[in-house]
């Protein structure tokens, strides 16, 4: 048994033990009342054959797990449809108790809605009022009331106590419910808002990823088609970044790439954009930047502060190792593609390498 299936036993064995206590405490009220001549001796010992041995046995099938074979529903309303029937039948074989085994009916009919849907819950409301219905017009010429005797007085008041019992019961099942319930949302909520970070940050630097800029520029290019407005990219490369996982090891490496980002992320507008765009490339979007001269000034922040950066801080292994970046810059044309900017940033990019790296350069 998966610890799932065990956690949801154990629930259901606690139920049916609280069942089967509520049914133990009604057969000794239904004795008591037997004791005082209000019912016959063999009708409360049916009586209680009836409803200690139906109870029993479902808190048995729980145990033993016999109940695993079938739909998960059928526990609660087969232990409801037993418990009712037999309230039912005691309204006709013992008429001077009838309002005690109606009100009975009442809170199974109450523990019973913990499991219903509303097309349950309307037919199962009307045959409660048929079943009921049946029941007290087959007694009617033999309904009685209990004698007001001190003893039948406190039985009755016993009852009620009893069956208040029962309804605190099924309404602290109620309140569990609602408070499982809360969890799994906010479980799910949280759930939710990871799968959008994840979707749309990369997971290492916790800047937006690939799939995030792309719909990002996209926009920015619509915009911009409608406005006029040119906007600019710049793609960033870490100079020989290889070299550092080789030397220093990956878990170096990926710091070297959080720490870059947070360099970035001190030295960007409000408006500005950074994402990774693939290893060790980043791409930076700067929406409305007119010319290349007021694009290439934000990307010659982040050059500069990544080479004045004491990258020793980042880890002990890097003490005299000098960590640079290379990029390229280009401010879309008017009718140019997102997929045709960002090749003459890459093509940018590629000649501040071929320049000797550490440097940014304007596309053409």
């Amino acid at each position: 048994m998966d610890p799932k299936t065990r956690k949801r036993q154990e629930h259901r064995l606690r139920a049916t033990r609280m069942t089967l206590v509520s049914s133990a405490l009604q057969c000794l009220l239904v004795v008591l009342f037997a004791a005082t001549g209000c019912m016959a001796l063999p009708a409360a010992a049916a009586f209680c054959a009836l409803s200690l041995g139906s109870t029993g046995l479902f808190t048995l099938a729980v145990g033993r797990g016999w109940n695993l074979r079938y739909r998960d529903s059928w526990l609660l309303h087969a232990q409801t449809l037993c418990n009712f029937a037999i309230q039912v039948v005691f309204i006709a074989a013992a008429p001077r108790l009838w309002i005690v085994f109606l009100a009975s009916t009442l809170v199974s009919f109450n523990y019973a809605m913990l499991g219903f849907t509303p097309r349950q819950f309307r037919w199962t409301w009307a045959g409660f009022g048929a079943s009921t219905a049946g029941a007290v017009a087959l007694a009617w010429p033999r309904l009685a009331w209990p004698p007001l005797t001190p003893a039948t007085v406190a039985l009755i008041w016993l009852f009620f106590f009893l069956a208040m019992r029962r309804l605190g019961l099924v309404g602290m099942q109620f309140a569990s419910l609602r408070a499982q319930l809360s969890e799994r949302n906010r479980e799910l909520t949280a759930s939710v808002t990871r799968i959008q970070e994840l979707a749309s940050h990369d997971e290492l630097t916790g800047v937006h990823n690939r799939r995030r800029f792309i719909q990002l520029v996209a926009e920015e290019s619509e915009r911009s088609a409608r406005t006029g407005q040119p906007y600019s990219v710049a793609l960033f490369d870490i100079d020989h970044f290889k070299s550092i996982n080789d030397r220093h090891g990956h878990a170096t490496g990926d710091q070297v790439l959080r720490d870059f980002c947070a360099l970035v992320a001190g030295h960007l507008r409000a408006v500005d954009r950074f994402a990774r765009y693939g290893g060790e490339e980043f791409v930076l979007l700067m929406p409305v930047t007119t010319t290349l001269a007021q694009a290439q000034p934000a990307a010659e922040r982040i050059r500069a502060a990544v080479a004045g950066h004491d990258w020793q801080s980042t880890s002990p292994r890097l003490a005299g190792h000098r960590v640079t970046v290379s990029a390229g810059i280009a401010t879309c044309r008017r009718g140019e593609s997102v997929e045709e900017l960002l090749a003459r940033a890459d093509a940018a990019l590629y000649r501040a390498k071929a320049l000797g790296r550490d440097r940014c350069e304007l596309a053409d």
